[in-house]
């Protein structure tokens, strides 16, 4: 709900309060909901700015910076109207949040230049979020250079707030880290192209007035910067990265930033939950929202590159056999791929590894029972390929120098619009041709050698950006059936703007148990289990060399969109068989599992999820005992999420059932002794100790 009354704005959802002063441009409020009436508020000031330019606002980093004709940076934006928009606009060229209409629009006009700036805010009152952007439009006779377009600037009062950031590397993507901010300036951020393994977009503050929760809809290089006066201010920007930033705007052109979500919660725990909901409800979008995503198998791990048409089905027949639903043809289909250093690009069949070629492989997987998916990296160019030799111009590459070669590969000039037109056709081919139901959409290299022809270098990165998206955009209403998953190396470019058109992405190319345990845990903060595809792997693990009970590997991928990725043929009979009884309580339990409310578990030496039924009558927990130290107390654990005066009936998944009341199990530091007694030798060698409850309220 938006309430303007003259120069004061008032936004509320259902739990939050945000109030503005439009004229001049500061935040007076943002936490829990208000009742009581706000209209005649225009006498507070509290310095607090919704936006900052150079020339005129104090000395902390600016929100938008253009360099003027004149070559001068200085303006003096003032405010000129707000009103309440009936309709949400159509962010032009981006990925954007949607299922609400009306929309504030706040406008300011420098008078030097008579450029314009404008800020919209949406609520989403379901979900306790509001996003937000901005737009720069040059009204001036001559052109301008934007070389800073934030989406979102935060001034909030005080410092010592902590932060906390999802970081990391390749393999390691997402791990929480938290530092006080007290002085001085902190920067999270990604140059790499993409949204990176290191740093993701989100961020989170919390002080003793509560926690907020920032993401961008952007996949690119973006930048979070927080940063303390010594006057009582901290000043949060969001947005796109201004490194190698330099967009020219000539008049009457306009630049368009991305989309920022602000959500304010009393606690962490509630923050994910509204952050999930606005994910789930106004970001995945067409038939796979909220719709029970498959059971598949991937090939990958079982077979690398060496495969062919005998191998492949004996790995769908044994899928099909434990109830798999979905076969999916990893890397290796193509040209004369045989390894990774030739035929990205060539996207037709190699008929040694696919018998018949693709289209009777797929006829075949599906007269199995099972549904057919295929792995693509659309955006890259092996120098070793037809389609290099025919078209080297699609390769970004800088004339007169030696490309950046990495993983053997180089990348299309997704920035040029020819080529992007041959992504969508060969693509678009594919899926045809083999009738994939789904979709593995890969990304393993950052950019390097950023040029075009044509292309203005600070324009590069963002013009990339709108050209994939225009691509995807493209496929995903061509293919509205197809389940597409997303993939950059593992969880490379995990964010909301790939989310628009990916209803899941693949979490991390790191299947070990005991790794995944913190990077789901830390995806978990900002996006929904619904997201996260989390595969059972074979041990001693592919990437650690360590190994887990197949029920930890099974409980801890349980977390997200189940999958296997081994080759089943290789196991014995009693794994197949205990994989044969987690597909089938996967099932049962996939819609809870995949769209219940999700809270991280933590206790001594234990830490895990749980997932828990709208109505608070189910709920499934996993409980991961991370070491055994001697001579240590026993591990415990705190349940979340019940309903406090209900009796549940808690059975470990293959053990025994046991009854206690809601909130025991949230108070209760409950011990865990009996249920970590080291039964196999695998737990034995110091792997992770594993456990699934299952709790149903009793009538």
């Amino acid at each position: 709900m938006i309430k303007k009354r003259g120069r004061i704005v008032r936004m509320d959802t259902a739990s939050t309060t945000m109030i503005i002063d439009a004229e001049r441009a500061e935040y007076i409020y943002y936490g829990e909901r208000l009742h009581s009436a706000t209209e005649r508020m225009d006498g507070v000031s509290s310095g607090r700015k919704i936006f900052s330019t150079p020339g005129k606002d104090a000395y902390l980093e600016y929100g938008a910076v253009f360099e003027n004709a004149d070559g001068g940076f200085a303006a003096d934006f003032v405010y000129t109207h707000g009103k309440i928009l009936p309709e949400k606009p159509i962010v032009q060229g981006l990925p954007s949040a949607y299922g609400e209409g009306k929309t504030l629009e706040l406008k300011y006009t420098d008078a030097g230049t008579k450029v314009c700036l404008y800020l919209y805010y949406t609520v989403y009152e379901d979900s306790d979020v509001i996003v937000v952007s901005s737009k720069l439009v040059n009204g001036s006779k001559k052109e301008i250079r934007v070389r800073r377009l934030m989406s979102l600037q935060m001034d909030l009062p005080g410092d010592g707030y902590t932060v906390t950031t999802l970081e990391g590397a390749w393999a390691r993507e997402r791990h929480c880290v938290r530092r006080e901010i007290n002085g001085g300036i902190f920067v999270n951020d990604s140059k790499r192209g993409m949204s990176s393994h290191a740093r993701n977009p989100f961020v989170m503050l919390q002080s003793a007035n509560g926690t907020i929760g920032c993401n961008l809809i952007y996949s690119g290089n973006h930048k979070e910067t927080f940063e303390t006066d010594g006057n009582g201010i901290t000043r949060v920007l969001v947005g796109m990265n201004d490194f190698m930033f330099d967009w020219k705007l000539l008049p009457g052109e306009s630049l368009q930033a991305p989309e920022a979500v602000i959500c304010y919660a009393p606690d962490e725990d509630e923050l994910s939950l509204r952050m999930h909901a606005f994910v789930s409800e106004h970001i995945v979008r067409g038939k796979w929202k909220k719709r029970e995503r498959p059971i598949l198998i991937n090939n990958w791990e079982g077979t690398y590159f060496q495969f062919d048409e005998e191998k492949l089905l004996s790995i769908a027949k044994a899928a099909r056999e434990v109830g798999i639903e979905l076969f999916v043809l990893d890397d290796g289909w193509f040209g004369h791929r045989d390894d990774d250093t030739s035929s990205l690009g060539d996207w037709y069949d190699n008929a040694k590894k696919t018998g018949g070629g693709l289209a009777q492989l797929a006829e075949k997987i599906r007269g199995l029972g099972m549904s057919f998916g295929i792995w693509v990296e659309p955006e890259m160019i092996s120098e070793d390929s037809d389609l290099y030799r025919a078209h080297p111009n699609y390769a970004m590459k800088i004339p007169g120098r030696a490309p950046v070669r990495m993983r053997n590969q180089l990348m299309l000039n997704m920035a040029d619009e020819k080529v992007q037109n041959y992504v969508v056709r060969a693509i678009s081919d594919v899926i045809a041709r083999s009738g994939a139901e789904y979709v593995k959409w890969d990304f393993n290299r950052s950019m390097t050698d950023c040029y075009g022809k044509g292309i203005v270098a600070g324009e590069y990165f963002h013009r990339y950006m709108l050209g994939y998206y225009r691509v995807v955009a493209k496929l995903v209403k061509k293919f509205p059936n197809v389940l597409f998953e997303g993939c950059a190396g593992g969880g490379g470019r995990y964010d909301l703007g790939n989310l628009c058109y990916f209803p899941q992405y693949w979490t991390s190319d790191d299947t070990d148990a005991r790794e995944r345990i913190a990077i789901q845990q830390g995806t978990s903060y900002a996006y929904p289990q619904s997201t996260m595809g989390a595969h059972v792997s074979a041990c001693p693990n592919h990437q650690t060399g360590n190994t887990n009970p197949l029920s930890a590997r099974y409980n801890i991928a349980a977390c997200g969109v189940l999958g296997y990725e081994l080759d089943l043929t290789a196991l014995s009979e009693a794994d197949r068989q205990a994989i044969a009884e987690q597909v089938s309580f996967y099932k049962e339990n996939r819609k809870l599992l995949q769209y219940g409310d999700y809270y991280r578990l933590h206790g001594k030496e234990t830490e895990g999820f749980m997932v828990v039924s709208k109505d608070k009558n189910r709920a499934i927990a996993v409980v991961n005992r991370m070491r055994n130290p001697i001579c240590a107390p026993y591990a415990d654990i705190r349940f979340k999420g019940l309903r406090a005066a209900a009796i549940y009936e808690i059975k470990e998944r293959g053990g025994k059932a046991w009854c206690a009341g809601g909130d025991f199990l949230m108070n209760a530091d409950l011990p865990l002794r009996e249920w970590y007694d080291f039964k196999t030798a695998a737990e034995n060698s110091g792997s992770v100790m594993s456990r699934m409850f299952l709790l149903e309220k009793r009538s």
